[in-house]
């Protein structure tokens, strides 16, 4: 899908300077605007979609570059940063019929996109409106292709695969309501109320990824990292799981390594070991890089270089989508500070993911750590 898209880019800007060869420059910077409204309708649309079709928005990212604000809740993270382009939202289902909802949702972004890319043409006088047309046109009928990798969904396969989507795959869906309850237990802490949803579960629902994620998390808040490591690593074995399903799996064996070398429950090289192959083959699996900053930042603490802990952990923090998260990610930077002498900065962050999820172990265990020094 990357070269599909690298080359209808090049037939965009080819096609962009030979209709406006006078003014080509022009009809580019157009054909920028294109891609930047198109993608930006792409999100209004799932947006609008999730809140007329019942399900939930669990985050908003406005702009690029690093943030400059944010409100987070237990359910959703709002982020604007610093360069107002672009927007990224993450939608789940939220009541019971959630393929339904996802298809009306994805099909409702595509009219609005093609109202979007139509109204473009409208301009199509002047070399600015030919090259917004085109971008706008191209990058709609990019999202008709059905593509599901770790870090992009397309409109398509909202539309196109989800309808035929049957076995495992449609029970993970259909029962997201359900572990979406156990999940919204385990990010306020009632850590008990979601062991006691998974224990629901598990007696028609064993085999879902989503049921065992949601025991796996509630073993990491428990600090039971080699029990979570062992259950996670039993799903690499499975043959039942898709390349972008073995992606996920693969990072998060990785992210729980790391935690438990930490937490001083796994051998250091060992763990470290298991916790970069792992990442190399999630990458390999089509995993997106950055969404591994925050597992990157807890191995370069471990290392030492906590320069570089500090600087990844920042990165994972900002581009964090929920509370929990973005607490995980302050109590990595000020551990961080700490292991170089400043205390004070250290105690910055902490009040931050104190306020996010102060119940977190984590975060619990570096706030102590810091009264008493």
């Amino acid at each position: 899908m990357t070269v599909v898209r690298w080359v209808v880019t090049a037939l965009v800007v080819a096609g962009t300077i030979a209709w406006t060869l006078s003014d080509f420059l022009v009809g580019l910077a157009g054909a920028f605007a294109g891609l930047l409204l198109e993608l930006t309708a792409v999100q209004a649309g799932l947006a609008l979609g999730a809140v007329l079709f019942g399900l939930r928005i669990t985050h908003v990212i406005i702009g690029l570059g690093g943030e400059l604000k944010s409100w987070t809740r237990t359910h959703r993270r709002i982020v604007l940063r610093t360069i107002p382009v672009l927007a990224t939202i993450g939608i789940t289902g939220l009541r019971p019929g959630v393929r339904r909802r996802t298809v009306l949702t994805g099909a409702l972004s595509i009219v609005f996109c093609a109202a979007i890319a139509a109204a473009c043409w409208l301009a199509a006088g002047t070399a600015f409106g030919k090259g917004l047309a085109l971008a706008a046109t191209a990058c709609l009928l990019l999202q008709l292709v059905p593509v599901e990798q770790p870090g992009h969904t397309s409109l398509g396969w909202f539309v196109f695969t989800l309808p035929r989507l049957s076995g495992r795959r449609l029970a993970e869906l259909e029962a997201r309501p359900r572990v979406l309850a156990g999940m919204d237990a385990y990010h306020r802490g009632d850590l008990d109320e979601a062991e006691r949803i998974h224990d629901e579960l598990v007696p028609d629902h064993a085999d879902l990824l989503t049921v065992v994620g949601l025991k796996v998390v509630t073993e990491c808040a428990r600090e039971r990292y080699l029990d979570a490591l062992q259950t996670v690593i039993g799903l690499s074995g499975r043959q039942d799981l898709g390349t972008r399903e073995l992606a996920f799996v693969m990072a998060t064996t990785a992210g729980i390594a790391a935690l438990a070398v930490e937490a001083g429950q796994f051998p250091r090289e060992v763990g470290l070991e298991t916790a970069r192959s792992m990442l190399n083959n999630a990458y390999e699996a089509g995993y997106p890089k950055h969404r591994s900053n925050g597992t990157l930042a807890v191995l370069a603490l471990i290392e030492g270089d906590y320069a570089r802990a500090r600087q990844l952990g920042g990165w994972a923090a900002e581009s964090s989508e929920n509370a929990l998260g973005r607490a995980d990610d302050l109590i990595t930077v000020a551990r961080a500070w700490m292991a170089d002498g400043n205390n004070a900065k250290a105690r910055e962050l902490v009040a931050e993911a104190h306020e996010l999820a102060g119940w977190s172990p984590r975060v619990a265990a570096t706030r102590a750590r810091l009264e008493i020094t």
